[in-house]
């Protein structure tokens, strides 16, 4: 799942993996929902794994 996509993603390319709007995307990675690390205190980067892992947690 989401194997165009790099092994680490910006939140924008997140977003659009997922066809979600920015809000509930901070939303999930302010919450922990979806584990990413911030990289110099701004930039969130979010690994495909992860992202694969939410996305299968919502269709189950």
């Amino acid at each position: 799942m989401f194997k165009e996509y790099s092994d680490f993603m910006t939140a924008k390319e997140a977003m659009d993996a997922l066809g979600i709007g920015k809000t509930l995307m901070y939303s999930l990675l302010n919450s922990g929902e979806i584990p990413a690390v911030r990289v110099g205190g701004k930039i969130w980067r979010i690994s495909r794994k992860a992202l694969s892992d939410y996305a299968k947690k919502q269709t189950n």
